[in-house]
């Protein structure tokens, strides 16, 4: 099987020209689709050209930094001043415009995506087309049952990205004609919701899926068993927010992630953004990126765009006081999740010291994201970071708050949340990677949860603390029907600057349709409310 540690390739058509009138002579060679698709190893490059969606920063990376953590009360905008990331400051104040670039571009990334896995979908269903492998023997349906469970789960990701910023969208399930584009309408968000569910309940039990324990790691950030019921738990648990009965299906989903036992949390928390945190067994479902030109495998242009302006980076995603506050005083974690004026870190030729005071800040950068020199790619932008969509903390604390929900054991409950305080607690070597760190963490032990907590806040408030910065916040709020309310309460601080005070119930629930989605449909797509 292929190497597909970095997901990043290109489908290459090769064309000749003849420098000699060239605009009269007939090509010696043309690549059509159907002619792609007959060609050595055509399935395995169709499939990593659905992933490579996953690497698009514009269309996904950027969008999902802005939306999940800057539109909450996780974290700032950023940047070099108030005009910097017009865009992000819509999205946190609360005032989105249908012309917002973010939005555009989520939406035309996402169903770039989801073009991509129709295309492929369809060309591996087709029995017509003679699919070969690398060496030109015919694929097996063992492998195309593999390749078609990637690319469903994959075509779901996408529908669920869109399905929390917009509502109810689109259905896309096959390729779209120009004419087609004219017709599309959106689904109600119930009905999005159940697609999503439908294909990957479709996909859960399939045979030629792996497991983590079996995935070669020639194969890591491949979708595994593990990576769908993670994920059916994720969607089920979004959709129970109007349908409490999917608690219980969440519960369960997450349960078989558990009881597969091929999944550990990292015994030292930092260990999973080190460079070879993909490898922990707590990954579930990695984007793996890298950083070799000459193979066209580019690395990720995040953590340059989140980073402090004194290193060279362009400063966005400064996490809030609020967000600090929320660690509890002992918390190792807090120390690893930011980064502040006056740390130092090792350069390749001595050292460097963080320095804000050159532009607006809030104290704070995302130390996840935040690379040493040695760890920077070309250019400091092309960088092999990787980021974990789902890891096991991430499980644990979902199965967690589903068993609360359906009055589950107790026990279990505050066992769960334990599991995750203690690898905390365990976690005290210190930045690894510092010369030295302003901020000291003491040494009192985060205490254990106990059965007669309030375990619903206990929960709320590890996934705050475990999960801080990575993309998920958005997600839990809305979820828990909070996200106003929490916005506006956040706007009640000085520092917020009046950020979250124009949030408003039965509008900022979900964000505007891109109007130019709404002109290419000629008005068959419809604006959500109050834009």
């Amino acid at each position: 099987m292929k190497k597909m540690k970095i997901l990043s390739a290109f489908l290459a058509v090769a064309c000749l020209w003849s420098c000699e009138n060239f605009l009269t002579r007939d090509p010696k060679g043309t690549m059509d689709e159907n002619r792609f698709f007959n060609s050595p190893d055509a399935g395995f490059q169709a499939v990593i050209k659905c992933y490579q969606t996953l690497n698009d920063f514009y269309r996904f990376e950027r969008p999902r930094m802005d939306l999940y953590n800057i539109s909450t009360d996780d974290s700032e905008k950023g940047g070099s001043g108030a005009g910097d990331g017009i865009a992000a400051q819509e999205l946190s104040f609360g005032r989105p415009l249908a012309s917002n670039e973010d939005l555009a571009n989520l939406w035309e990334g996402m169903y770039l995506g989801i073009a991509r896995c129709n295309i492929c979908l369809e060309k591996l269903q087709d029995n017509s087309v003679e699919m070969i492998d690398a060496e030109g023997y015919p694929l097996s349906a063992e492998t195309k049952a593999r390749y078609t469970a990637e690319v469903r789960f994959l075509r779901a990701f996408f529908h669920f990205e869109l399905c929390k910023i917009f509502g109810g969208v689109p259905i896309v399930k096959r390729s779209l004609t120009v004419a087609d584009s004219k017709s599309l309408v959106r689904a109600t968000e119930a009905e999005t919701g159940q697609f999503i569910m439908d294909e990957l309940k479709a996909i859960a039990d399939e045979a030629n899926l792996p497991s983590k324990s079996t995935l070669p790691s020639t194969e890591l950030g491949r979708v595994t068993k593990e990576a769908v019921w993670a994920m059916q738990a994720r969607v089920y648990m979004y959709f129970a927010k109007d349908d409490e009965g999917l608690y219980a299906d969440a519960r369960d989903a997450a349960k078989r992630v558990i009881g597969e036992k091929s999944c550990i949390l990292e015994p030292n928390f930092q260990d999973l953004y080190m460079p070879d945190g993909y490898l922990s067994g707590e990954s579930i479902f990695v984007n793996i990126r890298g950083d070799v030109p000459a193979q066209y495998i580019y690395g990720s242009f995040l953590p340059c765009y989140s980073s402090p302006r004194s290193t060279g980076a362009y400063g966005f995603d400064q996490p809030t006081q609020n967000l600090v506050d929320e660690f509890e005083e002992g918390d190792p974690r807090l120390l690893y999740t930011i980064i502040e004026n006056g740390d130092v870190f090792p350069t390749n030729s001595g050292t460097e010291t963080l320095d804000f005071s050159t532009y607006p800040n809030t104290g704070y950068h995302n130390r996840k994201a935040f690379l040493i020199e040695s760890r920077r790619g070309a250019g400091w932008g092309d960088d092999a970071w990787s980021f974990h969509h789902i890891r096991y903390a991430d499980v644990l604390l979902l199965y967690a708050e589903a068993l609360i929900q359906t009055g589950g054991d107790k026990s279990v409950i505050v066992d769960c949340i334990n599991q995750v305080r203690t690898r905390a607690n365990n976690s005290r070597s210190g930045d690894a990677e510092a010369v030295s760190r302003v901020r000291a963490i003491s040494d009192r032990q985060l205490p254990m949860v106990q059965e007669s907590d309030d375990l619903l806040a206990a929960v709320k408030h590890e996934r705050r603390v475990e999960l801080a910065l990575e993309y998920n916040r958005l997600y839990d709020l809305k979820r828990w029907n909070c996200y106003i309310e929490t916005m506006n309460a956040f706007a009640q601080f000085d520092y917020s600057n009046g950020r979250g005070a124009a949030f408003r119930k039965g509008v900022n629930e979900f964000f505007p349709i891109p109007q130019t989605e709404i002109d290419r449909s000629g008005g068959s797509i419809t604006q959500n409310p109050g834009y």
